[in-house]
C-alpha cells in the first residue's frame, strides 16, 4: 500500500481505497499498516533561487519512488505543516532545492526539535545555498557553508569517488565510482572537518571551480582542493542529516543512479533502528 497526499495549492490523491484528506489521522494499527512503511515528506518551497525544473521534476518521481518503496508520501510547499504535531507524523523529511527563509521562528524551531530528538532529515542540491541566513541550519544540519558554483561553464562533467562510511549499510550498493553531469557547489570548508561522515567526493581536475572568469570576485576564485565533497551525513542530537549536492536540472530526476541514492539516502534516514553514530 502507497500512500500520496498533495498539499498546499492541489487536491489531495491516491492509490489507496478511499480519499484522505489533509489534516485527516492515519490509522497506526498494525493491521491496517505495514509499520516497516516510511512516511516521507517532500518539501518544495523556494524564497531564494527557484529551481523550477528540479523542483517541478522531483514532484513527478517521488510519487513514482514512493510507489516503488511503499511509502507514504506528502508533497507540500506549505511551512504551515512545520509544527510539533505535524511533524512527529514523519519518519523523514526531504527537502527539494529550499531556498530562502521560508520558515518563521515557530516553524524553526519545531524543525530543529524534531531533528534533534530523532527525526530524519534529507537536503537536496539549493538546500545546502547559501540563502537560509541560520547559523543551526548550516553549522549543525548540512556542516557546510556555500561558496559558490561555477558559471563558465556552468555545467561540468566531473568523477564522484566514494567512500564508505561504516553506519550507512547502502553504501556498497552504490557506484564506487560515478561519471556526473552537474553544477558544481564550492563550500567554504569541507564539511569533514565538522564531523560529516563522506559518502562522494569530486576529483577537480579539468573542472573549471571559479565562478567569475572576469575575476571580479577574488573569493570565489577557487576550488576545494583534493577533499571536495559533495554527497554526505552527520548525527544531529538524536536525528540524522543527509545532504546530497547533486540535483540542479530536472532531467537529473529521472536518471537511475541518482534515484538510487535518494532512495538509500531517505530509508537510512527514516530507519529508526539504523542509528547515526
Amino acid at each position: 500500500m502507497y500512500i500520496i497526499l498533495i498539499t498546499g495549492c492541489c487536491l489531495a490523491y491516491f492509490s489507496f481505497s478511499r480519499l484522505l484528506y489533509e489534516g485527516e489521522t492515519l490509522s497506526t494499527d498494525p493491521t491496517d499498516l505495514n509499520q516497516l512503511q516510511l512516511n516521507v515528506l517532500l518539501y518544495c518551497k523556494a524564497n531564494a533561487w527557484v529551481h523550477i525544473d528540479a523542483i517541478a521534476a522531483a514532484k513527478e518521481v517521488f510519487p513514482e519512488l514512493a510507489k516503488q518503496q511503499d511509502w507514504k508520501l506528502t508533497i507540500s510547499d506549505d511551512p504551515t505543516l512545520f509544527t510539533t504535531h505535524q511533524l512527529e507524523k514523519y519518519d523523514v523529511l526531504v527537502w527539494s532545492n529550499v531556498t530562502g527563509r521560508t520558515l518563521d521562528d515557530d516553524q524553526r524551531a519545531a524543525f530543529k526539535d524534531y531533528i534533534e530528538t530523532g527525526g530524519g532529515f534529507v537536503g537536496i542540491h539549493g538546500t545546502g545555498d547559501n540563502s537560509h541566513d541560520w547559523d543551526w541550519y548550516y553549522d549543525e544540519l548540512i556542516r557546510a557553508v556555500f561558496s559558490h558554483h561555477p558559471m563558465e561553464p556552468q555545467f561540468q562533467v566531473g568523477t564522484l569517488t566514494r567512500e564508505c562510511p561504516s553506519n550507512f549499510k547502502a553504501c556498497e550498493s552504490l557506484p564506487s565510482q560515478w561519471e556526473w553531469e552537474e553544477e558544481w557547489y564550492v563550500f567554504e570548508e569541507s564539511p569533514r572537518n565538522k564531523g560529516a561522515a563522506i559518502i562522494y567526493t569530486l576529483d577537480e581536475t579539468n573542472i573549471v571551480m571559479h565562478a567569475d572568469s572576469k575575476g571580479t570576485e577574488k573569493h570565489k576564485d577557487k576550488g576545494m582542493g583534493d577533499d571536495h565533497p559533495i554527497v554526505w551525513f552527520n548525527c544531529v542530537g538524536e536525528g540524522k542529516a543527509f545532504y546530497s549536492a547533486l540535483g540542479h536540472k530536472g532531467t537529473y530526476y529521472h536518471d537511475p543512479v541518482h534515484q538510487k541514492l535518494l532512495i538509500k539516502a531517505i530509508e537510512w534516514a527514516g530507519d529508526h533502528n539504523q542509528k547515526c553514530n
